[in-house]
């Protein structure tokens, strides 16, 4: 048998190391996805600053509202409760109990159906995986003071956000 010389080792090495290089970059462009983590999210609405609060203090945030309708639901504990409508109609806000409670954030189709990006929108920060993952809703039961955050798809892209801040 002969022995390798030190040439031969080294070629072989060389090509190797080219051989995972190359797997790298198709992974890198291929096989991962491409949005980027650090990204900068636009905030649609600071749910911190508006849930649980009142219609006037809703009202200093977000300007003036317009009453759309009323809201009944018995086991919400709600017989007649206001629905107002902000900016435009993007912001639908029913207050039970006196308190914005459910919010419904629409005409977002502009933005993709990610995890990041629903949560962002939000202004949340706490990046927790959704207790349903589908492929045309995410929701989260209980994030941190809320009862739940529903996120719905339309044609793969984001349609609107449901937040219950108390009530189920």
């Amino acid at each position: 048998m002969e022995q390798s010389t030190v040439k031969r080792k080294w070629a072989n090495w060389k090509f190797v190391v080219f051989i995972i290089i190359l797997l790298a970059v198709f992974v890198k462009f291929f096989v991962l996805d491409e949005h980027d983590e650090n990204a900068t999210v636009t905030v649609a609405l600071d749910l911190g600053q508006v849930a649980f609060r009142n219609e006037q203090e809703v009202e200093a945030i977000l300007g003036p509202g317009k009453l759309d309708s009323y809201f009944s639901d018995a086991k919400a504990g709600c017989e007649k409760c206001p629905k107002r409508i902000y900016r435009e109609g993007k912001i639908e806000i029913i207050f039970i109990n006196e308190i914005a409670d459910r919010i419904v954030l629409k005409d977002l189709s502009d933005y993709e159906f990610e995890n990041r990006v629903i949560l962002g929108l939000l202004n949340l920060k706490e990046n927790i995986e959704p207790k349903l993952d589908e492929d045309e809703i995410k929701r989260w039961d209980n994030y941190e003071k809320y009862t739940q955050i529903a996120a719905f798809s339309a044609k793969g892209d984001l349609d609107y956000i449901l937040i219950k801040c108390k009530t189920e």
